[in-house]
């Protein structure tokens, strides 16, 4: 399992078009992730579960990636966080 800590610099927090784009990126590989905030923990593949998190500028969020494509999955997934949050 690898994983990554990010503080959210967006000032939007996780929206509805980051949070498309994560999962849409999830999708594409084998591996499951898992985004875990302050209110709680989301499948990354899920839309709805991300929103849900209500992850607002400011909160750390942890991503843990675990599978058999994990180097490669978590490698492009902690790249597009960075980038978008």
């Amino acid at each position: 399992m690898i994983s990554y800590r990010y503080v959210i610099s967006n000032k939007n927090g996780l929206h509805a078009v980051n949070a498309m784009s994560i999962s849409r990126a999830a999708s594409e590989y084998k591996s499951t992730f898992t985004l875990s905030g302050e209110h709680g923990k989301a499948d990354c593949k899920n839309v709805l579960a991300l929103m849900s998190l209500g992850a607002r500028q400011g909160e750390p969020l942890v991503l843990e990636v675990e599978g058999p494509d994990e180097g490669q999955a978590a490698g492009f997934l902690n790249g597009l966080l960075r980038t978008i949050l």
